[in-house]
């Protein structure tokens, strides 16, 4: 029979990398302002909407990492390489150099969770595998037909890996290599929020006495071919043409769409035993975690209104024993989407009521980074409560009406003890994770 734990969870340790550097140069961008869009060049040339915030982490920088020598990179897809490379930051910070040393024992109770949208494959070369498959006749009238006898000819220029690159699970399946995790292992696939709902699920895996330590987080590749091309196919990317350094505007009235970004972010969960045994101090205390579906309007949104958004936060909240005076530090969504920006907006200002809570959105800097965003935007928070800077929502002058003097374009300082990370996907999937500082 499963047991359940009543004892603290904390995060220890975190890691990032996104389009402007790791965890520390992004936060160092992030307090200037800087945004690290800027236009597509190389393989990613002509995409909508022609500019981003894309990752330059290499391989190079991921044979560097604990248990990055293990990994091949040949094997990985974009959703994978970004991963790894997270979860590589956050061993290091985490103090585990070297994980394949550590006894089977702990090995054993080590486990690690990731959100991703889904495992895109390089789109070139699937496609001519598609093309290969599909049947003329029935496609000169107008049908869609696999023809399976054609599937030997499509494959001739697929390599060992390609098949075994597809599988969904395969940036868990490295990371759980690279961090000599033994424990559950899962890639939560879904929309955007899922990276903070994999964090949710460590949480919920340690409390049922599954694991004593979890690496647990999100990789969004939003600069990836097929994501960009399924966002403009949905009219949610940014208009073309647009200044880079200026086009993705968080929570602001001229915000005209997304701005792909990539990104791979992870934490450290782990029990106070398991931390004090290593001789680590917790950063924050995980307080409260909840998630809702609310029915858009349509299949990719809008959602009917704030209530849902207003929801999930009390339900967060209540869970912690706070109100919404009690937050120090709201991690925001600010997608660049208007008909969710303006939803959000109004949540905020019914959230924090009278209250000063800083409302953080880093959209403007990375882009919006898919899965991944949610666990950034945590990464953020708990570098807030760390050196009590505060950041500026980066080209977000023309707040909606509700966050007038509520949401600042410069930085400053102040005391961060509680905050709460929003994760708002447009198709109704909404999560919200709480910390309190140690």
């Amino acid at each position: 029979m499963t047991s359940i734990r009543n004892d603290d969870v904390f995060i220890t340790a975190f890691g990032a990398v996104t389009g402007a550097g790791d965890e520390e140069a992004w936060r160092a961008a992030w307090l200037e302002g800087e945004s690290a869009v800027r236009p597509l060049e190389g393989s990613n040339e002509g995409l909508p909407p022609g500019y981003g915030a894309p990752v330059a982490f290499t391989q190079k920088d991921l044979r560097g990492l604990p248990g990055g020598r293990g990994l091949r990179p040949g094997t990985m897809t974009e959703h994978t390489f970004l991963a790894v490379g997270a979860v590589g930051r956050t061993l290091v910070a985490a103090g585990l150099e070297d994980p394949s040393a550590d006894a089977d024992a702990v090995a054993d109770r080590r486990g690690v969770y990731l959100g991703t949208y889904t495992n895109f494959p390089e789109m070139k070369k699937h496609l001519a595998l598609v093309h290969a498959m599909g049947d003329p006749e029935a496609a000169a009238r107008g049908e869609y037909r696999i023809d399976d006898s054609r599937i030997m000819a499509g494959m001739r220029g697929f390599g060992g890996f390609d098949f075994l690159k597809l599988m969904n699970n395969m940036p868990t399946a490295h990371a759980s290599i690279q961090a000599n995790a033994r424990g559950p292992a899962n890639t939560f696939l879904g929309h955007s929020s899922v990276g903070l709902q994999a964090i949710g699920r460590a949480w919920d895996a340690i409390r049922l006495d599954l694991a004593d330590q979890f690496v647990a987080g999100g990789s969004g590749p939003g600069t990836l071919e097929g994501l960009c091309l399924l966002r403009r196919a949905q009219g949610r990317l940014a208009d073309e043409g647009l200044d880079p350094a200026t086009a993705a505007r968080p929570l602001d009235r001229s915000a005209t769409g997304l701005v792909p970004g990539d990104a791979g972010a992870s934490v450290v969960l782990e029990t106070g035993a398991c931390a004090s045994a290593r001789g680590r101090a917790p950063l924050a205390r995980l307080a409260a975690y909840s998630e809702l579906f609310v029915v858009p309007r349509g299949p990719h949104g809008p959602l009917p209104g704030p209530g849902g958004i207003v929801a999930l936060a009390q339900q967060a909240l209540s869970q912690a024993g706070w109100s919404g005076s009690d937050l120090d530090y709201i991690a925001a969504t600010g997608a660049g989407l208007a008909d969710l920006d303006r939803l959000e907006a109004a949540a905020l200002a019914e959230i924090v009521g009278t209250g000063g809570a800083w409302i953080a959105a880093h959209t403007g800097v990375t882009g919006f980074c898919e899965a991944a965003h949610a666990p950034l935007g945590l990464v953020g928070a708990l570098q807030a409560m760390a050196d009590g800077k505060l950041p500026p929502a980066v080209n977000s002058g023309e707040p909606w009406p509700e966050l007038v003097g509520r949401l600042s374009t410069t930085a400053d300082t102040g005391d961060v003890r509680r905050a709460l990370i929003l994760s708002l996907a447009p198709e109704g999937t909404l999560t919200a994770l709480a910390i309190e500082r140690v």
